[in-house]
Parts: structure tokens; sequence; C-alpha cells
């Protein structure tokens, strides 16, 4: 089972990652997917010992209270085996830098490319695809 957690402040994109891994991890595999609309209740999630491990996190840069830059420092500090991926609407060289200098596996633009996340998700996740 592949347990992802995606961290985005906009509800639609939520549903969006489930109606597309939907259809993809019906081909890749068993999906747990964990959404949060904040960073810290990300975090919290994280911090809980029950929860099942965590295969990767996808995570919005720009959101209230916690922005996704944080939240990965945060999770490189407490959670240095789960890989992160940034996704962000704004593409730009300052922000790819900042992902890859604060350890995230990659940076990712909006609108998301669902069939190059998955074939990013099978070979960083080494799923037969």
């Amino acid at each position: 089972m592949i347990h992802i957690v995606i961290v985005d402040d906009e509800a639609d994109t939520h549903l969006l990652y489930k109606l597309k891994f939907k259809k993809l991890f019906a081909q890749l595999g068993e999906l747990n997917l964990v959404s949060f609309l904040n960073a810290r209740d990300c975090l919290t999630y994280l911090d809980k010992s029950e929860h099942p491990t965590v295969d990767i996190i996808l995570s919005d840069i720009n959101m209230p209270e916690m922005d996704g830059f944080e939240l990965l420092k945060r999770v490189r500090s407490g959670h240095p085996d789960i890989p992160v991926y940034m996704v962000s609407a704004y593409e730009s060289p300052e922000y790819r830098t900042k992902a890859d200098t604060l350890g995230a596996l990659r940076f990712l633009s909006k609108p998301v490319d669902f069939h190059l996340l998955g074939d990013l998700l099978a070979k960083d996740l080494q799923i037969a695809g």
C-alpha cells in the first residue's frame, strides 16, 4: 500500500488529486491518500505514531499561516526519510532553488501534469507500472 499525504489550502485540489490518483493507482497498486488544508495539521499527523508509514508528501507552497517551505523544513528536521514534492502555481527559478536547497525531491508546477506525476511517483517509490 502506498501512503501519500497531500497538503494544499484549496479543497478543490484535494478532490482533483483523489480523482486522478484513483485512476492512476488502479494501475499502480493500493493507495492510502490523506489530505490536509494546512501545514500544521499535516505536522500533527506526522508526529502521531499510529499512522502508517508515509511514502511521500505533496505540498503546495503558498498557504496561509505556514507555507510549504516551512513545512518542508520541519519535515526534513523531524521526518528526514519522507520524500517531499513541492507544488506551486508560481513557476520561478527562486522557488525551484529554494525547494532544492531545503531538500525537496521534486518541484512541480500547477496545473499538475498527472501523467508526469504518475511516472515520477512510480520511479521515486519504485512501483512497477
